[in-house]
């Protein structure tokens, strides 16, 4: 048997990241602050080193130039500023050939002749500086030759500077640094935490409001007050306007499902109706032939309202290609209302046209919605009125057809939810045509979608009902479709 390993893949979470990113920060930044600080204070004390010992081999040179050449006015001075202390800021020895002609006390010992570097002009002497280590002390050596005056011999001057206090200072410095670093990383890390603790506080509660929302409490939303972060008061208004269309759809489908099974169930129920009654007893053949055309009539609307909920899912899926198309709006509107004389000839209603308009749309789609518009309208209207059909184009391109029905108005609390399935303002209004489905207006509402429209129904007492189809002027293209679907 094998065993497979599953690797999980752990990822630091915001408030560890946003402590890492701010320690590092701070610490990057300290370390750079110090840095330059170090690199500065060097460079000073390396600047002020080099001005001593130019400083100090011109005096040296110009007191042996007063002593005529001799060296004993040198040594003088240089006794005179090095004798009698141990803090001596400098040292120097004099040498003649190979003989030493005088030094600083001790200086023998400590920095021997070889340890200097060669003796140069006095310029080229500060650029040959050596550095070197000698017990506790540290010291800059130099050597510079001194020219004597005519007659006299030149003289070779070897100059130690102490900077032992100066590396010591530098020294401190980054130890002090590194104490420095030491102490404030784990500073930061808890400052991090405490600080990241409470900046996503918030997102906690929201998260905890969000765990209170389930399909049995879908009325919850995230409280408003105490006031929220204004990074965070965007987010709070979005996740409960989302709330608030998922309450809806959910609404929305709870009512879809009760009206689906009422539908289903009432044509259904006349079909076992029918059965059982011609089953209690032997029937004519005429008996059992109209049980069976009244079946079929059933069989039929169930049918019509497969196809109707099929392409409405389509739709709301974005699963299908509009053939959009420049199509003559005229021409489509008499062949729905050539589909639609069967049905409105026999109660003496008139249907009329006018006008003209070209649509960027798909044919087959616009022809369907325009049928159930006109479908509707002959439906619900009195006998012997007259539908009216208008078709314009607007100057910004767009185009509208309006279908206009002179009978009983539709009160104003039913008309925003006239687009819904299934739903009926009043099946007495209905007049021989037979019940539709639900569906119609549903459906048209989807086919406008597709096509980037809009369409709506106003309906006053006196002037009749009037449902409007408003095509853009320029394609936006809503979702592709694949299968078309008849009313």
């Amino acid at each position: 048997m094998t065993m497979r390993a599953e690797t999980t893949t752990h990822t630091l979470s915001i408030g560890a990241r946003l402590t890492l990113f701010y320690s590092v920060a701070i610490l990057l930044a300290t370390a750079l602050f110090a840095c330059v600080v170090y690199w500065r204070l060097e460079a000073n004390f390396a600047a002020e080193h080099a001005r001593f010992l130019e400083a100090k081999i011109a005096e040296l040179k110009e007191d042996f130039s007063d002593g005529h050449g001799r060296p004993h006015a040198l040594l003088s001075e240089i006794a005179k500023e090095t004798a009698g202390t141990r803090l001596r800021e400098y040292e120097a020895r004099v040498i003649s050939g190979a003989r030493v002609l005088g030094e600083t006390p001790s200086m023998g010992t400590e920095l021997p002749t070889t340890v200097f570097p060669p003796e140069a002009s006095a310029q080229d002497a500060i650029r040959r500086v050596r550095s070197v280590a000698v017990a506790r002390h540290r010291f800059l050596l130099t050597s510079v030759t001194l020219a004597a005056p005519t007659g006299a011999k030149s003289l070779e001057l070897q100059i130690a500077l102490d900077v032992s206090r100066d590396t010591a200072l530098l020294a401190a410095f980054r130890e002090a640094m590194i104490l420095t670093f030491l102490v404030l990383a784990p500073i930061l890390i808890l400052t991090g935490l405490w600080v990241a603790a409470r900046g996503l506080a918030p997102l906690r509660r929201i998260a905890e409001a969000a765990q209170g929302v389930t399909p049995s409490r879908l009325a919850e939303r995230i409280p408003m007050a105490p006031p929220w972060p204004r990074e965070l008061a965007g987010l709070v208004v979005t996740f409960n306007g989302m709330l608030d269309r998922l309450e809806e759809a959910f609404g929305r489908l709870s009512r879809f499902s009760a009206d689906l099974a009422h539908e289903i169930r009432t044509p259904l129920g006349n079909l076992i109706g029918e059965i059982e009654v011609s089953l209690r007893r032997p029937r004519s053949p005429e008996e059992y032939r109209a049980t069976l055309e009244s079946n079929l009539e059933e069989c039929r609307r169930l049918g019509a309202l497969i196809e109707d909920l099929l392409f409405l899912a389509r739709a709301e899926h974005a699963d299908v290609t509009l053939h959009k198309e420049c199509v003559d709006g005229r021409k489509i509107c008499d062949q729905a209302v050539a589909r639609l004389n069967a049905a409105a000839d026999p109660r003496g209603i008139h249907v009329s046209i006018e006008g003209d308009a070209e649509i960027h749309a798909d044919p087959v789609l616009l022809r369907q919605a325009l049928t159930n518009l006109l479908s509707n309208a002959v439906r619900h209207a009195p006998d012997g009125a007259s539908v009216g059909v208008r078709l314009r184009k607007e100057d910004n391109g767009s185009a509208m057809i309006a279908v206009h029905n002179g009978g009983p108005p539709i009160a104003a609390e039913h008309l925003p939810r006239l687009f819904d399935r299934f739903y009926q303002v009043d099946p007495s209004r209905t007049h021989g045509a037979g019940q539709g489905t639900g569906l119609g207006l549903s459906i048209v509402q989807s086919i406008m979608a597709l096509h980037g429209g809009t369409a709506m129904i106003e309906s006053t007492k006196g002037a009749g009902t009037t449902a409007t189809l408003l095509f853009p002027a320029e394609e936006t293209p809503k979702a592709e479709m694949t299968e078309m679907s008849s009313d």
